[in-house]
């Protein structure tokens, strides 16, 4: 008995461990989240008006309530207390948002944009990212496809700048994104 009480008390003392290390990961993650959005956020600003030639571009961290039914398990074991009752719990779930501003135009809804825009603006977003942590390489595969020659100018700006911090692999058929290429492999 008196075994099987100590191995219990250890389990209560592992159990108050391991929540109070949750705690502590939780808080240390949304803080490094939140810091690396920031970060994100002043290089996709600096992308977006390359791309757009001025216009903001910023993300923002939201917090959406959302029902969780419990699972049948956790009803069974409840079915005694309330029989039929329904039982939801809240979860907290964070996203980000993509906020833009073009210059020019009215529009500040990302799906109101035009394909092209929206395109412009999702890589301006990956290169955002890429710049934060500089990979070594980088490997693009056909990213400008959806892009026009006027367009292409500005992809090729990125990707010029995008060379200074990594070395960059890029598949195209795009002339523009070619012309801006050390060397030029073909296929």
């Amino acid at each position: 008995d008196n075994f099987l009480a100590k191995e219990l008390e250890d389990l209560e003392k592992s159990i108050v461990s391991i929540q109070k290390l949750m705690s502590e990961l939780k808080e240390k993650i949304d803080t490094e989240f939140k810091e690396g959005v920031k970060k994100i956020n002043k290089e996709f600003q600096e992308f977006f008006s390359l791309m757009f030639g001025g216009g903001t571009g910023s993300l923002t961290v939201v917090v959406e309530n959302k029902k969780k039914k419990k699972s049948e398990d956790e009803e069974e074991s409840t079915s005694a207390e309330g029989y039929g009752e329904t039982k939801e719990e809240i979860v907290f779930e964070q996203g980000i948002e993509i906020n833009v501003s073009l210059p020019h135009k009215k529009v500040k809804e990302l799906h109101a944009l035009s394909g092209g825009e929206r395109s412009l603006t999702s890589i301006a977003l990956l290169f955002a990212m890429s710049q934060v942590n500089p990979p070594p390489f980088l490997v693009l595969d056909e990213t400008d496809a959806a892009l026009d020659e006027a367009n292409s100018r500005k992809y090729g700006d990125m990707i010029e700048r995008l060379s200074k911090h990594s070395q960059l692999i890029v598949v195209t058929h795009n002339r523009e994104t070619m012309s801006r290429a050390g060397v030029l492999y073909g296929v």
